[in-house]
């Protein structure tokens, strides 16, 4: 799914009186499963991985820390740009229907969700500056336990993006 799809998901849930009690995006109903899905940003995804496959198909092999640097600051950059894009997205989507966004709404399940996301799928990846430091059955551990926190995370979350908001619409 995309980034477009939970930022959708966000102000549709903004714009559905409380009492509704379910969610429907393109008349389709906002399930665990489909928002658990959602919550993947497919897009910042694809740029993390491109650039980075660039970067360690460049490496050689006698050094395969030449560009470690660029890893970890690719690394670290997308992690925080993640919950940025998001929020904007989110932010771009909810003025157009006349809705108040404030720094707050950072904090909102649709902008947490795909973070965490993206920091398992960054942590776990081959070509993952964590492979290039830890042994192989480290970075197979991390790879492990990032990707299972991060499932977890995102699944507890995503309760929180199949209801209406506490509040109704104005």
């Amino acid at each position: 799914m995309s980034v477009s799809s939970v930022t959708s998901l966000a102000v549709t849930r903004d714009m559905t009186p409380s009492a509704a009690g379910t969610i429907k995006v393109d008349n389709n109903e906002a399930t665990w499963a489909k928002v658990l899905v959602s919550s993947i940003p497919s897009e910042v995804l694809a740029v993390y991985t491109a650039a980075l496959g660039i970067a360690t198909s460049l490496a050689t092999t006698s050094d395969p820390h030449a560009y470690l640097p660029f890893r970890f600051a690719w690394y670290a950059v997308w992690i925080l740009a993640t919950p940025v894009i998001t929020w904007g997205l989110y932010r771009r989507k909810a003025l157009v229907h006349k809705q108040s966004v404030g720094l707050s709404s950072f904090l909102r399940p649709e902008v947490i969700a795909p973070a965490v996301a993206a920091a398992a799928w960054f942590t776990a990846m081959p070509g993952s500056p964590w492979q290039v430091v830890l042994s192989n059955g480290g970075f197979i551990l991390t790879s492990m336990v990032a990707t299972a926190v991060g499932a977890l995370l995102v699944g507890l979350i995503t309760p929180a993006m199949t209801s209406p908001t506490t509040t109704d619409p104005v």
